[in-house]
C-alpha cells in the first residue's frame, strides 16, 4: 500500500471513530423513558346533590261549545202540549195546558264561571168548570196573540277535584218574565188568573232536575284516564338525538287560577319535576303513579333542567391532540417535545393523561389528576395534575431533571376542554327537542332552555361526566280536555210532556 493510501485509510479510520463517538454521546444524552401507566382506583359513589324541583306549566284549555252542545241535548227546546191538560193542585176546577220554547243557549264568562242564558217563549189554555153551566177556556199567547217572553240564565262553574275528575255545579241564575207588561204575562182578568208564575216554577223545576242530571253524568265521566295517559306519556323518555334524551320526572301536580278568555275555560296545571336531558343509552326512568291533584297558589314558576353529558376519551383525546402534540418546551436545558397524548379514566374521580416524548426524551409518561370545572374561562381542567406515581417513581431514581415543574405546569395550563363541546350542544339540542307533540292527542310539549352552569365534572373509567342546570321554561298545552257527556234523558217529545205533568202536578 502506498503512502498516500496509508494516509487516507487512516483519516477515514478517524472519522468514523468520531461519528461513533458522537452517536454515542447523542445516544447517552437522550432518555429512553417507558413508565408503567397508572393503577385503576376503586369508583367513588356518586355524590351530586339532589336537583331543586322545577315547574312545568300545563295550561288544560277546553272549549266550551263542547260542553254547551251537551248541555243543549240535557235540556229540551220544546215542551208541554196545549192539548194535554193538567189539573191545579189547588183548584180542581181549574186544568191548564201549556207549551214553552226556548232559544239555543248563548254562552258568556266572568272569571270561572259560565253564564249561559237564553230566551223562552210560552204559550197557555186555561178552563175553569162552574159549578153550574158549561166550561170556560181562555188563552194567551195563540192564534193572532203573540207568545208571552221570559228570560232563563243558567250558571255553571267547573273544576277538576283531587282525584282528577271534572265537577260541575249548575243552576238557574235567573228564569223571569221580559217584563211585567202585559205582553210578557199571561194574565187571564175573566179568571182573575195570573199563570205567569206557575208556567215559570214548573219550566224552573224542569230545567233544574235536568240540570242536576247533567252535574251527575259529568261526575260520573272516566276523565281521569285521560290525564293518566298524559303522565305516562311524560314519564317515557323523549329521544332528541341519537343517544341523547330528556326525561322530565314528574312527581306531583298542583293545580292554580281557573279562568277563561272568550269559550275557552283554561286551568293552570302546575307538574312539579325534575327534567334532565342524559346522552347515552336510553334510560329507564322510575314509574310513579298520577298523584293526587293538590291546591297551588304559585303556578308558572320558572323550571331548571339538569343536563348529563358525556366526554367520551376518544374525543376528549382527539381535543387534547390538537391543543397539544406538536408543542416544545425547555426543562433544564433540555428541549423536550410532545409527540402524543391519550387521556383516560382510572377510576376514584380521577384521570390518566399518557404524554409521549421526543427530543432530549423519547417515550412515555403518565400524569393523573381530578378534573373540575374553572368558572372564569368555562373550561374543564385539571389543576392538580401531577406526576403519576409510577412515573414519578422512575424520574427520581434517574432522571431526576425531569420531574421539574414546568413540564407539569405547562400541561396543566393548556390541557383544557371548553364546555362549550358538550353542554351548550346539548342544550341547544334538548331545546331543538323539547318542543314537540306528546302521543296522547292534543298535549303539546314546548319550552325554551336558556342558560347552563357546569355544576359538577366526574371522571369515570368508561367517560368524563359534565353537569350542569340550566334555566328554562316549559309548558305542557293540554287543548283536548275529556268531553262532557251527555246525560241520559227521556226519548221522544212524550217523554218531556209526561216530565211537565209531573211537576205540574
Amino acid at each position: 500500500m502506498t503512502r498516500s493510501r496509508r494516509k487516507l485509510a487512516l483519516i477515514g479510520l478517524v472519522l468514523i471513530g468520531t461519528m461513533a463517538g458522537v452517536w454515542f454521546i447523542v445516544d447517552r444524552s437522550t432518555l429512553i423513558l417507558d413508565a408503567p401507566p397508572p393503577q385503576f382506583i376503586r369508583e367513588l359513589a356518586d355524590t351530586l346533590p339532589p336537583v331543586p324541583k322545577s315547574v312545568v306549566e300545563a295550561p288544560v284549555t277546553y272549549d266550551l261549545d263542547t260542553a254547551i252542545d251537551s248541555l243543549e241535548a240535557a235540556v229540551p227546546k220544546t215542551y208541554g202540549d196545549l192539548e194535554r191538560r193538567f189539573e191545579t193542585s189547588n183548584n180542581r176546577r181549574v186544568s191548564f195546558a201549556f207549551l214553552l220554547h226556548r232559544s239555543p243557549f248563548r254562552v258568556t264568562v266572568e272569571g270561572h264561571t259560565v253564564f249561559i242564558s237564553a230566551d223562552v217563549e210560552y204559550s197557555g189554555r186555561v178552563w175553569y168548570k162552574p159549578p153550574l153551566g158549561p166550561e170556560i177556556e181562555v188563552s194567551c199567547g195563540t192564534g193572532g196573540d203573540p207568545p208571552r217572553r221570559a228570560t232563563l240564565t243558567l250558571e255553571s262553574t267547573a273544576e277538576l277535584t283531587r282525584e282528577w275528575g271534572i265537577r260541575t255545579q249548575s243552576r238557574i241564575a235567573r228564569l223571569e218574565a221580559a217584563s211585567d207588561s202585559a205582553r210578557d204575562r199571561c194574565r187571564l182578568t175573566f179568571l182573575r188568573l195570573d199563570m205567569t208564575p206557575r208556567v215559570l216554577e214548573i219550566t224552573e223545576r224542569l230545567i233544574s232536575e235536568r240540570l242536576g242530571a247533567f252535574d251527575e253524568a259529568v261526575a260520573r265521566w272516566p276523565v281521569r284516564r285521560r290525564f293518566e295517559k298524559i303522565w305516562r306519556d311524560l314519564q317515557k323518555p323523549l329521544r332528541l338525538t341519537d343517544s341523547l334524551y330528556m326525561t322530565i320526572n314528574p312527581t306531583a301536580a298542583q293545580l292554580g287560577e281557573v279562568g277563561a278568555d272568550g269559550k275557552t275555560v283554561f286551568a293552570n296545571l302546575r307538574l312539579v319535576a325534575t327534567p334532565r336531558v342524559t346522552s347515552g343509552p336510553r334510560p329507564t326512568p322510575a314509574i310513579v303513579s298520577l298523584p293526587p291533584l293538590e291546591r297551588a297558589d304559585d303556578v308558572g314558576r320558572r323550571a331548571q333542567v339538569l343536563i348529563d353529558g358525556a366526554f367520551t376519551y376518544p374525543f376528549a383525546t382527539q381535543h387534547l391532540k390538537r391543543a397539544l402534540v406538536g408543542r416544545s418546551i425547555e426543562q433544564a436545558g433540555h428541549r423536550i417535545r410532545i409527540r402524543d397524548v391519550r387521556i383516560s379514566g382510572i377510576g376514584g374521580g380521577k384521570v390518566a393523561l399518557g404524554v409521549a416524548l421526543s427530543g432530549a426524551v423519547r417515550g412515555r409518561l403518565y400524569f393523573s389528576g381530578t378534573p373540575s370545572f374553572d368558572p372564569v374561562t368555562r373550561d374543564i381542567t385539571v389543576p392538580d395534575l401531577d406526576y403519576d406515581i409510577g412515573t414519578a417513581q422512575i424520574l427520581v431514581k434517574s432522571y431526576e431533571w425531569l420531574a421539574d415543574v414546568r413540564l407539569r405546569d405547562f400541561l396543566r395550563e393548556r390541557a383544557r376542554l371548553p364546555d362549550s363541546v358538550v353542554v351548550q350542544q346539548l342544550s341547544q339540542h334538548a331545546e331543538k327537542g323539547v318542543n314537540r307533540d306528546l302521543p296522547a292527542r292534543g298535549t303539546r310539549l314546548s319550552g325554551r332552555i336558556d342558560h347552563a352552569e357546569v355544576i359538577e365534572v366526574r371522571a369515570l373509567v368508561a367517560d368524563l361526566r359534565i353537569r350542569a342546570l340550566a334555566n328554562a321554561e316549559l309548558k305542557l298545552a293540554i287543548d283536548r280536555a275529556p268531553s262532557i257527556p251527555q246525560p241520559r234523558q227521556p226519548d221522544g217529545k212524550d217523554a218531556a210532556q209526561n216530565e211537565a205533568g209531573e211537576l205540574a202536578n
